[in-house]
């Protein structure tokens, strides 16, 4: 395999390994997502389903599976489903100061405080080199990061909020600044749990060794080219992170810290392929797959054959492979699926728990992750909590239409012709096969008028 198909094969998988090969009406194996062409029109789906115990009590867990590139209104129809449930765990990799500062011990909450303002200042840091100057409030800093990327509006509230419970303290003067938290006892002084932590700024040469001083340039993360938003562009889709406003109510990141995953790899003495070439912003890898998408920009053959690779990636989800977990289909290498799926999963499972196990659990959950993820995530909520399947809700991700004007028009005529002669045959019995026709037909005449539209421009 040469590196720019390798390239393609990871990105499809990581935007969300899928069910079965595409044919005329035909369904994946996976319960989570499938390919399939019907009247000519080829389309990635995946699935929402809704678990609840079967006496009917207790908190319900919807797996909201999703593609990581894909239509607007695909992603608009998402956020309605998440929107019905009171908490939503959704995924992103982020520093370990995201995801609180909760602890057993004041030892741990002194941490993951100091965790959570590392986080914070890097997030200064990055306001300083766009803007020239430090934040002038929490407030302000909030709606910078925000208005860059909306998944870290509830990391940074959790932040702002130290392993005791109380406000994170913020001060600028003079452009410098600083975070604090008073420690256990909440006041100024003391010692050991009652600690005062103190995160300035980065002097001026530490922040030029860390890369991250005026010269390096303004926004420099940002300013990376973004090897998922060009294969989406090529594609003519929509990117998920800028989709969807993640600042909502009931929004809560459960993932793996970034240092953990690097951290395993490194005690392991393991490498990750995947990882090395998203992270290589100037590798070879990168490069092929962008010379790659350059020649296939907006072409509807290269979309239908990714939409297929979706489908076909994951034949072999949910055969039941070894230890218990659903077998894959060997795309990613042994260590990218214990890390990107296995350990991750785990992760989400234990923030599952806590949230359930909590005083006043909420009544409805969702677990909002690449459709790969969710075949784990159903073995789970079987065993551990005897959740069993009650609804089901498939949103088509992407497709292309490979039929014209003429075409489509002449397979309306057909199927309304097909559907009097049923309703004459037998006007009693003819709801089902009609039913199924009509599904059809909306979905012809929604494509007659688009592609109309499209003609008339």
């Amino acid at each position: 395999m040469t590196s720019a198909s390798a390239a393609l094969a990871t990105l499809v998988l990581l935007a969300s390994p899928a069910g079965a090969a595409a044919g005329d009406e035909t369904a994946s194996a996976s319960a989570f997502m499938r390919s399939r062409t019907v009247d000519g029109f080829t389309a990635f789906e995946t699935a929402t389903r809704v678990y609840r115990r079967p006496d009917g009590g207790g908190p319900t867990v919807s797996l909201v599976g999703v593609v990581h590139i894909g239509d607007r209104a695909y992603y608009d129809e998402i956020v309605e489903i998440l929107e019905r449930s009171d908490l939503v765990l959704y995924e992103s990799v982020l520093p370990r100061g995201a995801f609180g500062t909760r602890g057993r011990t004041d030892t741990e909450r002194q941490r993951r405080t100091q965790d959570a303002m590392l986080f914070l200042r890097s997030l200064a840091e990055r306001f300083e080199r766009s803007s020239g100057r430090v934040p002038g409030s929490l407030a302000e800093l909030r709606a910078y990061t925000v208005s860059r990327d909306t998944r870290l509006a509830r990391p940074f509230d959790l932040a702002c909020t130290d392993g005791w419970g109380r406000p994170l303290g913020y001060s600028s003067a003079s452009g410098a600044y600083a975070f604090v938290s008073l420690g256990a006892d909440g006041r100024i002084g003391g010692g050991d749990a009652g600690l005062d932590l103190v995160l300035p700024r980065l002097p001026q040469q530490a922040r030029r060794h860390a890369g991250s001083d005026a010269e390096a340039g303004p926004a420099r993360d940002e300013d990376r080219r973004d090897l998922y938003g060009e294969f989406a562009d090529a594609l003519g889709v929509a990117l998920q992170v800028r989709s969807i406003d993640y600042d909502r109510v009931g929004w809560e990141p459960a993932d793996l810290p970034m240092e953990e995953l690097l951290d395993r790899l490194w005690r392991r003495g393991e490498r990750s392929a995947t990882l090395e070439m998203l992270s290589n912003q100037d590798g070879l890898a990168q490069g092929l797959m962008r010379f790659f998408l350059s020649m296939v920009s907006d072409s509807p053959q290269f979309k239908k054959l990714v939409i297929q690779a979706l489908g076909s990636a994951g034949d072999a989800v949910g055969r039941g492979g070894r230890g218990g977990r659903p077998e894959r289909s060997g795309a990613l290498g042994a260590v990218d699926e214990r890390i990107i799926i296995d350990e991750r999963n785990d992760a989400v499972i234990d923030e599952l728990a806590h949230h359930l196990a909590a005083r006043v659990p909420p009544r409805s959950v969702a677990i909002f992750y690449g459709a790969a993820h969710m075949e784990d995530f159903e073995k789970t909520l079987r065993e551990r909590w005897g959740l069993l399947p009650t609804d089901v809700v498939w949103s088509a991700a992407m497709g292309v239409d490979e039929w014209s004007e003429k075409r489509i028009r002449e397979r309306i005529e057909g199927l309304e012709a097909a559907r009097r002669g049923i309703e004459s045959a037998d006007p009693q019995g003819a709801y089902p096969a009609c039913a199924r026709i009509d599904w059809r037909l909306e979905r012809l005449k929604r494509r007659l008028d688009a592609a109309g539209a499209s003609s008339r421009r």
